[in-house]
């Protein structure tokens, strides 16, 4: 029996709150764009997620029977490492590798996550490897770097492999990490409490760090109103809905077809660069969209 279409079957909306995921995640390319004009990285992530915790808090008290005193050693130990490998350090290594390298480049290599998170599921949950979802893995993955390079996937990597490339390998790898911490912390924990305490454990870890890397907090005092849009949408939009969507998707389908569908966030990206900013995309977009969408109809069906 195919388990795929059970599940499929059990959560018919998954597919389309996932593309949602991939379309506010689109979003956040400019928006951080934006908003780096005036806040450091690390700030800007730190209060990116402190906006994200104001709205998921009290809305987690009120939705949720779970409570603090419920939650296990093993809990707490799973939710520290989520803030810590898909808010932290993937942060880290994104920012830091894409000021060494392209941002071509940079896209190119974290559109290897499905791949990543699809092998370790196999390693660690002992997924079913079959060939025809590592085709669609592929294809969705080529598709994807197809769209991000205008039709020229081999041009990202002219020039060799450098110290930027092995920092940005950090991306996929966090993503990896965090996908797969997922699945093991959603037994117990729903979506939404699983990306609240995320958030929270990250905010302690860069309040930790922020000494050490000499990062001062009151910078954002002088943040513009333009800025502080800008970072409410990154923590109510990016963070708050966007990770709680991708974590019912883990929970419903599993982290590698819930993986899949992140091979659309450059697709959304490019569009929002057409209409907010009027850069005309060309014929590689549509061409790259239906490898993105054929591959990810292999993953899911198979």
């Amino acid at each position: 029996m195919n388990c795929v279409s059970e599940a499929v079957k059990a959560k018919p909306h998954i597919g389309p709150l996932l593309v949602l995921c991939a379309a506010v995640w689109g979003l956040t390319f400019p928006a951080g764009k934006i908003a780096s004009l005036q806040a450091s990285p690390l700030n800007a992530t730190l209060w990116r997620f402190i906006i994200a915790s104001i709205l998921l808090i009290p809305l987690a008290m009120r939705i949720s029977a779970m409570k603090f005193k419920d939650l296990r050693a093993r809990d707490f130990l799973g939710l520290a490492l989520s803030g810590l490998t898909g808010l932290v350090l993937y942060n880290f290594f994104f920012i830091k590798g894409l000021s060494m390298i392209p941002a071509s480049r940079g896209a190119v290599i974290v559109c290897g996550s499905p791949a990543l998170i699809y092998l370790g599921a196999v390693i660690f949950f002992g997924e079913k490897l079959t060939l025809t979802r590592c085709l669609g893995v592929l294809i969705s993955a080529f598709g994807t770097a197809y769209v991000i390079t205008m039709g020229r996937p081999l041009s990202a990597f002219s020039g060799g492999l450098g110290a930027g490339d092995i920092i940005m390998l950090g991306c996929p790898l966090s993503w990896t990490a965090y996908s797969l911490i997922g699945r093991v912390v959603l037994k117990r924990i729903s979506p939404l409490d699983a990306n609240t305490w995320s958030v929270l454990a990250a905010v302690i870890l860069i309040l930790v760090t922020m000494p050490i890397t000499h990062e001062p907090i009151g910078q954002a005092a002088i943040y513009s109103l333009k800025t502080w849009t800008t970072l409410a949408f990154l923590g109510l939009g990016g963070t708050a809905l966007g990770f709680t969507l991708f974590y019912m998707g883990i929970s419903n389908i599993g982290p590698h077809r819930a993986a899949a569908y992140i091979n659309l966030v450059p697709v959304f990206g490019i569009l929002y660069g057409w209409l907010m900013f009027r850069e005309t995309p060309d014929s590689s977009l549509i061409i790259g969209l239906i490898m993105i969408l054929a591959g990810l109809r292999l993953v899911q069906k198979y």
